[in-house]
């Protein structure tokens, strides 16, 4: 029985990373048609993420969508929040997960979630924040993302973390004045949010990177 198990385990992993790897030299290959162009292949974010997150620190995920992302960040994490409001894609994603010890899923969406997660948690804290709608299998809410209530959940929470990095994804989509963003509040939303804050931020690969140190 343990054997079954472990093959079918080992049958699952290789699947997956195969998938990943399709997906990969899929990503390429449309990133390079594309001129390079914004968005970049999931796995140059993840770089982005790896890069400007502050390390053995607690992550903040909303979307986990297939879980690849919370996968490699489980790696790197004291500990993974990771948020998911569609069911079928939090049911899979806690089956995917049931077995990390450093990885949370919670169902809910992340106006439900943020308000009672964030109480919870002190020290150094990463926010990914990629729980808007993107066709598909993803979640659609009310609003196509819930981004301003996002940061207005970690903003009151901001005097309990020591250090934060608050990395938000697709960038360009924050741009009401084309109609398939009329949702999304302009860019200047997210700067003016870090610098109220006292973050430094930038933009690389289209995401949006604001870093809040802790005082001396």
């Amino acid at each position: 029985m343990m054997m079954m198990m472990s093959v079918s385990t080992l049958r699952l992993t290789l699947l997956r990373r195969l998938n990943q790897l399709r997906r990969w030299l899929l990503g390429m290959r449309d990133w390079k048609r594309r001129g390079y162009a914004a968005p970049s292949p999931d796995h140059i974010k993840v770089q982005v993420l790896l890069r400007n997150g502050l390390s053995d620190a607690t992550w903040v995920e909303t979307g986990t969508y297939l879980g690849d992302t919370t996968a490699v960040l489980s790696r790197h994490a004291r500990q993974v929040y990771s948020i998911e409001p569609a069911p079928a894609l939090f049911e899979q994603a806690a089956r995917r997960f049931c077995s990390t010890a450093n990885v949370r899923i919670l169902a809910g969406t992340s106006e439900q979630q943020l308000p009672q997660l964030l109480p919870t948690l002190s020290g150094d804290i990463n926010f990914w924040l990629d729980g808007h709608f993107s066709a598909g299998m993803t979640y659609h809410g009310s609003v196509d993302t819930p981004i301003v209530a996002e940061l207005a959940c970690i903003e009151s929470h901001l005097p309990q973390y020591r250090n934060v990095v608050v990395l938000v994804d697709d960038v360009r989509c924050f741009d009401p004045s084309i109609e398939q963003f009329a949702q999304y509040p302009d860019v200047d939303f997210l700067v003016d949010w870090a610098r109220r804050n006292g973050c430094k931020w930038h933009i690389e690969h289209d995401i949006f990177v604001a870093r809040k140190k802790a005082r001396a």
